[in-house]
């Protein structure tokens, strides 16, 4: 694995550049509270705990939209495909959805996840492999201890590298 050295003549880590206070969400919340939770602290996304903060899963402003969608219906004849939209809008989708759980959103995700003392090159190559906005930081025991983001990424980038061009 490639690493870079930093200025300070150690590695560039994960550690280094993430977010050490993180918003979290349990299982349990409802759609409405983890949308509450987004807005009001501004975050796009959050992973998802236990009781022991040990990661679960993460819930992104794009997950929820989704989740939110109006379904669309389709039938496909042998040289058709017809795309039919069904009764229930966007506002009747809402209001049934609010106290759904947040477990339900995550189920079935595979957990992309990095450790604090990984290094900065492999951040950005499973943010520019899966499109990934933020990325949980965990410890030995998949405790929650940090999150990362493109945006950190790209100002580790500009520092490290940039600025002293």
């Amino acid at each position: 694995m490639e690493h870079q050295l930093n200025k300070r003549g150690g590695w560039m880590l994960v550690k280094d550049y993430m977010i050490k206070e993180v918003y979290v969400a349990r299982p349990n919340f409802t759609l409405k509270e983890i949308m509450g939770l987004f807005i009001e602290n501004k975050v796009g996304g959050v992973p998802v705990v236990d009781d022991q903060d040990k990661l679960l899963g993460m819930v992104s402003d794009g997950d929820i939209l989704r989740y939110l969608a109006p379904a669309e219906e389709s039938v496909k004849g042998y040289y058709t495909y017809i795309t039919i939209l069904p009764g229930e809008n966007l506002d009747e989708k809402v209001a049934s959805k609010m106290n759904d759980k947040v477990s339900q959103i995550i189920k079935n995700k595979k957990i992309t996840k990095l450790s604090p003392e990984d290094p900065l090159s492999d951040l950005i190559k499973v943010i520019s492999k899966h499109h990934f906005k933020k990325i949980p930081v965990v410890d030995e025991h998949n405790k929650v201890v940090g999150i990362i983001s493109r945006g950190d990424a790209l100002r580790a980038l500009y520092k490290e590298f940039v600025q002293k061009l």
